[in-house]
């Protein structure tokens, strides 16, 4: 294919995605990917396609914006013809590569896959290699609002306790459940103990004297709140905790004391 030999684009002529994927570009791997670059050239060529006269990048736009700091005036390219569906498969794909993706990044990836690409789950599963499984659960979490995703970016709560939470259907109560999670970071078994509580409580009040239906929002009472012990490891009430102020040694020996005697 004609086009696919590499070429010598100047970096004026080239307009990066509208949407960029990556939420964050981390400017600390930008400058050593330019100092790799500066150290051994570019290795791998960028890819374009053409555009009103122009070039629009489709894959390689931290390679872009490392020529950029440079100082560098063009940047080795593969040209090829591509319409919209085909960019948006080579985009997701290569974005798949990176390395230390938020949830949230991976699931925007499958679900413009799913959304803008018209793919299906088993198809995205194929091109990317990743388990049908993993796909459809990250288009799932992908639907969240911001909020939610990003107190798992942050790793405040985890995907599973969100998993586990999300069985509340009513939004209300999954609010509730969901703002006392992420304020005192719960595991998925104590996020379980709560989703099987709303549910009892939900079937309770079907079975009431009235026999009527239940009403759609469930008055919630205050719940125990859990945290992890730093010694066994263990889910404990929070207003039952002490805190000790020790240092990383000293923990460590408590630990390993604990775990000799266990």
């Amino acid at each position: 294919m004609a086009l696919e030999k590499i070429q010598l684009i100047k970096l004026d002529q080239i307009d990066r995605p509208v949407h960029i994927s990556r939420e964050l570009i981390d400017p600390e791997k930008i400058r050593e990917l330019a100092e790799s670059i500066r150290e051994s050239t570019l290795l791998q060529p960028v890819l374009l396609r053409p555009s009103n006269g122009r070039f629009e990048m489709v894959a390689g736009d931290r390679r872009y914006l490392a020529h950029k700091l440079l100082g560098l005036k063009e940047i080795k390219a593969i040209v090829r013809d591509l319409d919209d569906r085909e960019t948006i498969v080579v985009r997701g794909i290569e974005n798949l590569q990176r390395e230390n993706l938020t949830a949230s990044e991976e699931g925007k990836v499958y679900l413009a896959l799913s959304e803008e690409a018209g793919l299906s789950v088993k198809a995205i599963s194929r091109k990317t290699g990743r388990a049908q499984a993993t796909v459809a659960r990250y288009i799932n979490f992908a639907r969240f609002p911001e909020e939610i995703r990003r107190a798992v970016d942050k790793k405040i709560i985890s995907l599973n306790t969100l998993e586990t939470l999300q069985e509340i259907e009513d939004p209300v109560a999954f609010d509730y459940h969901f703002k006392m999670a992420a304020q005192n970071g719960i595991t998925a078994e104590v996020a379980r103990l709560w989703v099987d509580d709303y549910h009892k409580t939900k079937l309770g009040t079907y079975y009431s004297e009235d026999g009527g239906a239940p009403p759609p929002n469930i008055e919630m009472e205050q719940k125990p709140i859990f945290i992890t012990c730093e010694v066994c490891l263990g889910p404990s009430e929070i207003k039952v905790v002490r805190n000790l102020t020790v240092c990383p040694e000293c923990r460590s020996k408590v630990k390993n004391r604990n775990v000799k005697t266990a």
